[in-house]
């Protein structure tokens, strides 16, 4: 096997040789030239980039031997003295050089590669920018060319397995939904006000996780995460990472035109099969005859089941479309060698497939950067964002078998769970039935939605002036301003449906064959829908203002880095909304269309306010440029303590060594060609709490009764804390950095361990109801997390044209609970001490299904008295463990049924080949280990009134005693037991891209700088699901599905 390996490796490292099991790196050759006398003459062309087909300004061309050069013009173009035998470098920092012999040519154009290396050396950091090699941190950055293609509503999701450590998750699948993003699994106890939310950093300004997804991909250079110390610098706003992003402010050279357009067309990735009307009906069949009910009202009769058998209804089919996307942004960018400039729009729409549903999102972007005088430069951007999203939704509907109150959500759950012998309409009237109790097609007739505005606006500018009486001396103040306002809007009209007689000889109230004609007593049932309005406004208002001074010299071998930074930031918030109920004048969305009764009012109103100062600092030490030093410090003052704790401390350093450049290590390690340890320790704080706890707080109430008169007066909240203090985490973390193989190979290993201490949260313990308030959080959590994360990437070619790229990440994490309140009165595995947060999945064990009557007159020979959930045994019921021994099964043998609810480690694979200008592309995800049960909609079987997913077709009877499902009416069938367990291991396709860039020989015929059309698919299919029930994307199988997505795409710049 080993012998067969190695030859391999010949492909895959190209400039090797293979001499029996060693693999020996080979120089490439030089170009030589030759120094006979030759004819002198002048060259002249272009230098474009290979990527962009732009013409490049300030290219080096220089002969290689001798010391004549010169610098290409703002359209790339040179010109050029040379020897006819001579070779002339090529060169711009950021680009692959190119040594290209002359041959006697008089006109060569030349085509610059990106150098991915090169393009790495430098990443953003907090407060500035570092050489990738000299960083310490968990550092990961990741280029916006990698995800502006994505035809996705926000940043967040087109980021998915792209970074080790962070985790990011669809919270719908409907149109306009958010993402949820979290670094390296942060936890928070505290009652409320407190966020597992990094903080979003957009260009040196503190931002909202709003405010991030609103970015367009095309209009951003970079997105870098900062992990656990290496957020140190931020303080109590770093405690959970933090997300920096840099967006695009132009580059040197004559004004570029760049469009990018797409038009995708989306549909469920899955729509579970419910049971048919007939299957339901023999299901509850069943289900009577196995309780021996003697009820024949009961019972569906054979006409009826005749007439299912022939007549099903599947609402859904009836509503649901495949739903599509555009999206365009056009942006200009150029400049000279003091002025650059960028300015950008972008448009996304995507329509949903219920309804009117969708989202419509638009924004502008523009900077400039400027030197307005030698050592002064300055930087001015603005941007706005505006969103707005409609939702044909019903007034917020809660269903405990669904277990959620997303109104899309109730929508689709109310198209598949109603039973399949209710018609939608009949003769064009549509029909009432007492589930859902509403009708969701009829519902968007009406014109009811429920809609939010967002609109925001940001200027950021900055200053730099370096001190010209003092080298590598910066002094640089910053000034951002934001401002969002959202504004909602719900109107909610009633509307009729209708009563038709059904026929059969079931039960009256359960006839399931409908006839055309309208009862006589109550032909029709008005749905109130709420019969309402309501407008809430929101807005924030916020400025930040940093002052800083920075130091970088490099003296002989010793290189450093200061910076001193003072901050300072406040912010506003204003949110006022209002309710009026009966409508007067139909289809009229305004509030005074609705009763001026002053009962049916109902306004309300708040504000708030907040401010952040702090001090921080860094120094970078380098020496021989292999030693490598950095500390960071920052104090942190926050009004949500008092005075005796309003100030934290934050410490951090870090080591590292640049073992490679070590003779030792380049004379016996040669095919590794950089390599560096690093370890960094660091404090962080979070105060995302609730707000003064160490204060008295209090209430408006009108619970006074002074004689027979209802009084208003105020109410104590809580108790004060006066202790009450930062929480604060100590996180270490050694890293390993490296290249290999002529750096084909890049990796980057980092371990970390986090100490939570000090950590919020409320007291179990109550105080009496009659004191009429609570307990304000405490001090009191700790708390041990530890894990591993990984990234290896490979960059090789097998020819010129066919190129190769694989990225692979990889991330472990565990915690456990080291103190924490936790009820007196819980049994034993509940205590959560000494155990993970993830505490495992709580259920009944289950020991079988009984599947005659024989093994229930067995069983209970033995175990005589015994019930489930007070209910006796019978066949086809699901038996379980009695835990606590005393006879019978109820909540008091609940226990852990599996050790860990989520996933072990997570994997991610990002695959790509080219040949030429033709690109392809594979984003796949997977996780590992973990349980899942089936969600309460597949464990709820069919009832009179509600189907139930097709997988209970195959239940218990006295005909199908090995059915793979108990009976449904089985006791406790639908908790949560160790029969509904599975893998929580998934596997999937997150997204695929193919493209095809105009070839660079038609590009400069044809003058058409860039040229590229590209199809897309996103969310595309489970390679492993171990609950086919459902898309393992969604929560529930009668949520919102999941949506695949196929975008097609174009590319333009002039």
């Amino acid at each position: 096997m080993i012998k067969f390996l190695f030859p391999l490796w010949g492909l895959l490292l190209w400039n090797t040789t293979v001499k029996g099991q060693q693999v020996a790196y080979q120089k490439p050759k030089a170009a030589t030239d030759s120094l006979v006398p030759a004819k002198e003459i002048i060259l002249k062309g272009k230098v474009f980039s290979g990527d962009e087909r732009t013409g490049m300004p300030g290219v080096t061309a220089r002969v290689k031997v001798g010391n004549k050069g010169t610098t290409t013009l703002v359209d790339g173009s040179y010109s050029l003295k040379v020897h006819e035998n001579s070779t002339v470098i090529f060169s711009q920092m950021g680009y692959i050089s190119q040594q290209i012999p002359v041959n006697g040519r008089t006109s060569m154009d030349v085509y610059l590669e990106k150098d991915v290396k090169s393009l790495n050396e430098t990443v953003i950091i907090g407060y500035g920018t570092q050489k990738r090699a000299n960083v310490l941190g968990a550092v990961t950055a990741v280029n916006a060319a990698d995800i502006e293609d994505l035809p996705v509503a926000n940043l967040g999701t087109a980021l998915q397995n792209k970074v080790p450590g962070v985790s990011i998750g669809q919270t719908s699948g409907k149109p306009g939904a958010t993402t949820s993003l979290t670094i390296r699994n942060p936890v928070t106890w505290a009652s409320t006000g407190s966020t597992t939310d990094p903080l979003f950093v957009i260009d040196g300004f503190q931002l909202t996780k709003q405010d991030f997804d609103n970015l367009d991909a095309t209009q951003i250079e970079s997105v870098t995460f900062l992990k656990d110390a290496a957020a140190s610098i931020y303080g109590a706003r770093g405690a959970n990472g933090v997300i920096l992003v840099k967006t695009k402010m132009g580059k040197p050279g004559k004004p570029r035109i760049s469009y990018a357009g797409s038009y995708g067309i989306s549909s469920a990735t899955y729509i579970p099969e419910m049971l048919s009307g007939y299957d339901q009906a023999i299901q509850l069949n069943n289900k009577y005859t196995s309780l021996k009910d003697a009820d024949a009202n009961k019972y569906y009769t054979p006409d009826e089941l005749a007439y299912l058998k022939t007549h099903n209804n599947n609402w859904i089919d009836d509503v649901w479309k495949s739903s599509h996307l555009t999206r365009h942004t056009i942006s200009v960018s150029g400049g000279t060698d003091r002025i650059t400039f960028f300015a950008g729009g972008n448009y996304y729409k995507e329509n949903g497939n219920v309804g009117d549903l969708y989202v419509t999102k638009y924004g502008l972007r523009m900077g400039i950067n400027a030197k307005i005088i030698d050592n002064l430069t300055t930087s001015i951007s603005f941007s706005t964002d505006n969103a707005l999203t409609n939702r044909p939704a019903p007034k917020t509907v809660q269903s405990g078998l669904t277990e959620q109150s997303d109104q899309m959500s109730a929508t689709v759950s109310a198209l598949l769970l109603t039973p399949g012998w209710v018609p939608m309409y009949i003769d064009g009237r549509p029909v009432y039935s007492s589930v859902p109790g509403w009708h969701p097609q009829e519902l968007i007739k009406t014109g009811s939605y429920s809609k939010l505005k967002s609109q925001g606006q940001t200027i950021n500018a900055s200053l730099d002036y370096k001190l010209p009486a003092v080298k590598g001396l910066t002094f640089r103040v910053q000034y951002g301003r934001n401002t969002r306002t959202n504004f909602g809007k719900e109107y909610y009209l009633p509307y009729s449906l209708y009563n038709f007689v059904r026929e059969g000889t079931h039960n009256t109230s359960q006839n399931v064959i409908f006839t055309n004609q309208l009862t006589t007593t109550n032909p029709s049932t008005l749905i109130k829908n709420g019969n309402l309005m309501t407008e809430s406004y929101g807005g924030t208002s916020s400025y930040q203002l940093n002052e800083s001074v920075s130091y970088d010299r490099t003296f002989g071998k010793h290189a450093v880095n200061l910076i001193l930074v003072a901050e300072q930031s406040e912010s506003q918030t204003d949110n006022f909304d209002t309710r009026r109920e009966t409508v007067v004048i139909p289809g009229i969305d305004q509030l005074f269309a609705f009763s001026q009764d002053k009962t049916l009012y109902d306004n309300s109103g708040s504000a708030g306010e907040g401010g952040r100062k702090s001090y921080l600092g860094r120094v970078n030490y380098a020496f021989m440029d292999k030693f490598l030093l950095e500390a960071t410090f920052r104090a942190d003052a926050s009004p949500n303590f008092p005075k005796t704790s309003q100030w934290g401390y934050f410490p951090s350093v870090a080591i590292g060594w640049k073992l490679s450049e070590e003779p030792f290590f380049k004379e016996h390690v040669r095919f590794v060609n950089d390599f560096k340890v690093r370890f960094q320790v660091g404090l962080t704080g979070n105060d995302a709490v609730r707000n003064y706890q160490y204060k008295e707080r209090y209430t408006q109430t009108t619970g006074m009764l002074f004689g027979s008169t209802l009084t208003s007066g105020l109410n104590n909240n809580d108790i004060p804390n006066p202790s009450i203090t930062w929480e604060r985490a100590l996180y270490k973390n050694l890293g390993f950095d490296g290249t290999f193989f002529n750096r084909r190979f890049n990796f980057a290993i980092d371990l970390y361990h986090r100490y939570n201490y000090d950590m919020l949260m409320q007291p179990t313990s109550t105080v009496p109801t009659t004191f009429g308030g609570g307990i304000s959080d405490q001090n009191y959590g700790r708390l041990k997390s530890w894990g591993l994360e990984a990234m290896l990437n490979y960059n090789g070619s097998i020819t010129n044209d066919l190129k190769f790229t694989t990225a692979i990440n990889f991330s472990i994490s565990d915690n456990k609970v080291i103190r924490k309140y936790y009820g007196a009165g819980d049994t034993a595995w509940k205590n959560p001490i000494g155990r993970r947060t993830d505490n495992g999945l709580e259920g009944y064990k289950s020991t079988g299904i009984l599947r005659s009557q024989q093994e229930v007159d067995a069983f209970m020979a033995k175990n005589p008295g015994w019930t489930i959930d007070g209910q006796p045994l019978v066949p086809g019921y699901m038996n379980y463990a009695d835990i606590n021994k005393d006879g019978k099964i109820d909540e008091n043998d609940k226990t852990r049924i599996a050790p860990r609810g989520g996933s072990l480690f997570g994997v991610g694979f990002i695959l790509g080949a080219s040949w030429k200008t033709l690109k392809l592309s594979a984003n796949i995800g997977l996780q590992v280990g973990g349980y899942e049960a089936y969600d309460k909609t597949a464990r709820t079987p069919a009832t009179e009134n509600q189907r139930s997913l097709a997988i209970w077709k195959d239940s218990w009877s006295p005909d199908n005693p090995n059915a793979k499902y108990p009976l449904i009416n089985s006791p406790l069938i639908k908790e949560v037991s160790d029969f509904w367990v599975r893998s929580g291991t998934t596997m999937r396709v997150n997204n695929m891209m193919l493209s095809y860039g105009l070839p660079q020989a038609l590009s400069a015929r044809w003058k058409i700088p860039d040229l590229r059309v590209f199809v897309t698919g996103t969310n595309l299919w489970s390679i492993i699901n171990n609950q086919p029930y459902k898309d393992p994307a969604t929560n529930l199988a009668v949520d919102y599905p999941a949506l695949r997505t196929y975008t097609f795409g174009l590319n333009l710049s002039l």
